[in-house]
């Protein structure tokens, strides 16, 4: 399974203890003990704040060298771009370095905004900002359908960029993807780029535009997968990694712990696949 990653968009959540951390376990001990569950970990705190080369080694010696890590871009790159991104580009890719340095970092997520239109002014950018961290392993996650046409996907193949699949709720402007296409008797995927790159965000359709603060937010993502859903999801991991791509499946429906539970569901479903 060393080419399959799966794990939790974020690990440090206190209400996670007792459904997946121990009740008595200290904070300061969270990933080492994440880490002991899981092979890969997505941080994605990174977007609020510019990490700095200390604190991604940090996460690095505190898992012992036992997690591969995909950290989400910083939001001045994907949000809040301005004339002075090339700058913020090099503190980023300067913080990354260690984990690159160590072989443990296994993707660099970009994901953009629903307003993030496709436009000439955003390919344009899109491009600069992929060649800006060319060697990096480059993920770049849409969240408006007007992104998915082959043309853009053409255009990241040739930059070695892949694309992320989300798992969303069926509404207007967000992007569908269908990860697997059938070819008479066997099954190969759509993924776009080396990694096959999946994030489950959940299906709670009535929280994902809701302007209420108890919706909104982390409420959108308030949703337990079942056992059938995941099911969805096993083989086209598998068929993923004959394919010789870098899985990586991470889980983002956090709230109530019940990212961490589904992702250790799909863990053992996998692995049960695996020596079937």
């Amino acid at each position: 399974m060393s080419s399959i990653l799966i794990g939790t968009s974020g690990y440090d959540y206190p209400e996670w203890k007792g459904v997946f951390y121990p009740p008595e376990i200290k904070r300061a001990d969270f990933l080492s003990y994440y880490a002991t569950q899981f092979n890969a970990v997505e941080l994605n705190n990174m977007f609020y704040n510019m990490p700095t080369a200390e604190r991604l080694f940090s996460f690095y010696e505190r898992s012992e060298g036992n997690l591969q890590f995909s950290i989400k871009a910083n939001r001045l790159l994907t949000h809040e771009v301005d004339s002075q991104w090339q700058n913020s580009a090099d503190d980023f890719k300067t913080a990354l370095n260690p984990l690159l340095e160590k072989d443990c970092l296994c993707a660099v997520l970009f994901q953009f905004p629903q307003s993030f239109h496709y436009t000439n002014d955003n390919r344009i950018y899109l491009a600069k900002v992929i060649a800006a961290f060319e060697g990096f392993p480059v993920v770049i996650e849409f969240r408006h359908i007007e992104w998915i046409r082959e043309s853009v996907f053409e255009g990241l193949v040739q930059r070695k960029a892949s694309v992320a699949f989300c798992d969303m709720p069926d509404l207007k402007n967000l992007p569908k993807m269908s990860v697997v296409e059938p070819v008479e008797t066997t099954t190969r995927t759509q993924f776009i780029g080396p990694n096959a790159y999946i994030r489950l965000h959940g299906r709670n359709a009535n929280a994902w535009y809701s302007a209420s603060p108890e919706q909104n937010g982390s409420g959108r993502y308030d949703y337990e997968y079942s056992e059938e859903e995941l099911k969805e999801f096993v083989q086209v991991v598998h068929v993923a990694s004959e394919e010789g791509r870098k899985v990586q499946v991470y889980f983002n429906n956090h709230p109530k712990g019940n990212g961490a539970k589904n992702a250790i569901m799909l863990k053992e479903m996998v692995l049960n696949q695996q020596f079937n």
